[in-house]
């Protein structure tokens, strides 16, 4: 019988989330989740490739794109 997988940490469960997310909302080009908690996120085609090393690289992206979409939404009414 083959071992199970152990389940992820919470914090690598919503960086998943997010990104998977973004990329359906087309705010992400492409990523691709590396070993170890890395992923490797394109904004765009003609963008370079973020390399996010752990999940503290990984919520500060997060947050950045956060902001950028609350930025493009205006002032909150």
């Amino acid at each position: 019988m083959s071992a199970a997988t152990p389940p992820k940490p919470f914090s690598q469960s919503l960086i998943t989330h997010f990104i998977h997310s973004f990329l359906e909302f087309n705010l992400l080009h492409s990523a691709v989740e590396g070993p170890d908690g890395q992923w490797f996120v394109q904004i765009s085609p003609a963008e370079r490739i973020h390399h996010l090393t752990d999940s503290e690289d990984a919520f500060e992206f997060i947050g950045d794109i956060l902001a950028i979409v609350d930025e493009a939404n205006g002032p909150a009414q």
